[in-house]
């Protein structure tokens, strides 16, 4: 577990790191934080339902939306069912100029059902089949979205809410801020 762990760090590290100098960091600006006008603009496409959760945080919008909704137990293969979801996310999407983090967490002891290791692992491959779909099926720009997976190392519970129950979503992080290269 120690190995994923610090594999973790690392990849978080070089995501938000990104080589960035001061000279590079001197074109960082902040934009106005948007998150109501997007949340609506969301919440008029993916209605507020049982495993769906909207929450404003620093960094911007996030959607949280039940996992069971997307995969089958162990599959990195997305539903048929769920793609009118993907789909009315992407059409808002297009719509804005942020740029989106797909989180996958998944809390499930074992992954006997899948071909992978550790939920860490089925995590990334889910969330980066979301960043496919965007990309191929919806048009969506590569350099505006990205895939992380966190398997159990992020849990809803004690962070969002006490009970746990969205410990296995997706999170569609909307951010509020612009970072130039």
């Amino acid at each position: 577990m120690d190995y994923f762990v610090k594999i973790f760090i690392l990849v978080l590290i070089t995501f938000f790191c990104c080589g960035l100098t001061d000279d590079k960091l001197a074109h960082m600006t902040v934009n106005k934080p948007e998150s109501d006008r997007i949340e609506q603009l969301f919440k008029a496409a993916i209605p507020l339902n049982e495993g769906i959760i909207y929450t404003k945080v620093p960094r911007g919008l996030i959607i949280s939306i039940n996992e069971q909704y997307f995969f089958d137990r162990g599959s990195i293969k997305i539903r048929k069912s769920s793609l009118h979801i993907l789909d009315a996310i992407i059409s808002v999407f297009k719509n804005i100029d942020n740029v989106c983090v797909i989180e996958d967490h998944s809390d499930y002891d074992g992954v006997g059902d899948s071909d992978y290791n550790s939920n860490w692992e089925l995590t990334i491959a889910r969330s980066t089949n979301i960043v496919q779909y965007f990309i191929k099926c919806g048009g969506i720009n590569p350099e505006k979205i990205f895939g992380f997976g966190f398997g159990e190392f992020m849990p809803f519970k004690d962070n969002v809410s006490e009970t746990g129950d969205m410990d296995n979503r997706i999170d569609f992080v909307f951010i509020d801020y612009e970072a130039r290269r």
